[in-house]
């Protein structure tokens, strides 16, 4: 059993960025040891409570903030020493655990089914097609290209369609990954010069989930490599599923050849739900919280569709911190408890409008005296690359970009870059008080 520490640690540092203080005081400031076998990590807790108050609130959270730390696709369980005794006088805990399949399901997370995905007018058409797609792969939209903004649902609705497709036949050989992750196996068969593990797990299958394609972007080989493997899958009448930011047509930096092979089948965009839906969205939350609709009063669900309305993802955050508020104190559902918990971030959604990545290189480069053009070139002199991650560092502070995204974002760079960048400036904010001053100053620009 390999120990895990530092990729945990890492983890905990993002998570820490990302929750409130009160909430990662009582969930992850206490130290935790962590270990993986295979593709499962292992995270031990104080006790019970800790576990249920990770699992009940934060497991989606910090399970995909593992596997972008990672690299992998992992398999994550919270387990209390009383566990480990058990388990290691039973089975030890290097074993399998037989309870590991709630959350994961090979590497598709099981909690993505069409029961649990609320289908309105934004996404009707994409939702009906999906249906139909897990019934009869490669025969409807073949292939199957979902696109639409950050935080929509397009990676439930697919892996949804993986997950129906499994239930109708357990023997499909069914394969679900990034692009990001597409490339970097593409990358280590190109330096072992051994692609014939590399064409076993990307061309042997009967179903290809390929998330977030627009990354492939400037990576010419790599583009060439999902061109072959793309063809060898189409004639062979296996299913191919993509997910993108935008349309087929507007992905840039991609080959004509592939980005034609998308428009093949059939295009479905997600756009973002009306209140209707986002109350619906919520309703089906609160079902999978156990808890009754008598309990959770309709002007409350009502209150946070009307402030949350960016995308689904700050929707559920907005419940799941009320439903976490609401716990803590042993208090009923109201607006003025609403109001409360979610002040913060209903202000944060009120300015969100005002960010984008695009006036945040402006004011940043406005600030330096340098040109815009100047902060997304290769340029590497010192001025402009300290622009360049202070730029970095108020996108991932100020929206909800990843690193990927950021990346792309500023010249097609690599998600690793954007990482490093924030992580440059949030260490040197500490020691050098003008670069504080310089950060605050621009935050203030759109907060």
């Amino acid at each position: 059993m390999e120990e895990y520490q530092s990729i945990w640690d890492k983890v905990v540092g993002e998570m820490k960025l990302s929750i409130s203080e009160q909430s990662f005081e009582m969930t992850l400031s206490t130290p935790k040891q962590a270990y993986k076998r295979e593709n499962k990590v292992y995270v031990s807790v104080a006790n019970e409570h800790e576990r249920f108050m990770l699992d009940k609130f934060y497991f989606q959270d910090i399970s995909k903030t593992l596997d972008e730390i990672s690299g992998e696709s992992l398999e994550l369980k919270f387990v209390t020493p009383d566990y480990i005794e058990k388990q290691q006088q039973k089975y030890s805990l290097v074993e399998a655990d037989p309870n590991i399949h709630n959350y994961y399901r090979g590497n598709l997370n099981a909690t993505y089914t069409f029961e649990r995905y609320v289908a309105g007018k934004s996404n009707r058409l994409a939702y009906m097609l999906a249906l139909q797609v897990a019934d009869r792969p490669a025969e409807v939209a073949n292939p199957f290209y979902i696109f639409g903004g950050v935080g929509l649902g397009k990676t439930h609705l697919m892996q949804a369609v993986g997950n129906q497709m499994l239930d109708n036949n357990p023997n499909t050989k069914l394969l679900y990954c990034t692009s990001e992750k597409f490339v970097d196996d593409y990358r280590i068969a190109t330096m072992k010069k051994n692609f014939d593990d590399f064409k076993k797990k990307y061309r042997e299958v009967d179903v290809l989930l390929i998330d977030d394609i627009q990354f492939l972007a400037k990576k010419e080989q790599t583009q060439e490599e999902f061109f072959n493997t793309f063809n060898d899958l189409y004639n062979d009448n296996k299913q191919i599923i993509i997910t993108s930011d935008r349309p087929a047509s507007d992905l840039k930096d991609m080959m004509d050849r592939l980005t034609s092979r998308f428009e093949w089948g059939m295009q479905a965009d997600i756009q973002t739900p009306d209140i209707q839906t986002r109350m619906d969205i919520m309703r089906r939350k609160l079902s999978g919280e156990n808890i009754s609709p008598s309990d959770f009063p309709e002007e409350v669900l009502e209150f946070i569709a009307t402030k949350f309305h960016s995308n689904v993802r700050t929707l559920e955050g907005a419940l799941k911190r009320l439903i976490f508020y609401a716990t803590i104190n042993n208090s009923e559902f109201t607006i003025e408890l609403a109001n409360d918990a979610l002040r913060q971030l209903i202000k944060e959604e009120k300015h969100s409008s005002k960010i984008d990545v695009k006036n945040i290189i402006k004011e940043t480069a406005a600030h330096y005296g340098i040109s815009t053009l100047d902060i997304i070139s290769k340029k590497r002199k010192k001025e402009i690359a300290l622009a360049r991650q202070v730029a970095m560092y108020l996108m991932r502070e100020l929206t909800e970009a990843s690193y990927p995204k950021i990346g792309d974002s500023f010249g097609g760079r690599d998600h690793s870059t954007a990482m490093h960048s924030c992580k440059k400036i949030e260490k040197q904010m500490k020691a050098d008080m003008a670069l504080e001053t310089t950060v605050k100053t621009l935050k203030k620009l759109f907060i």
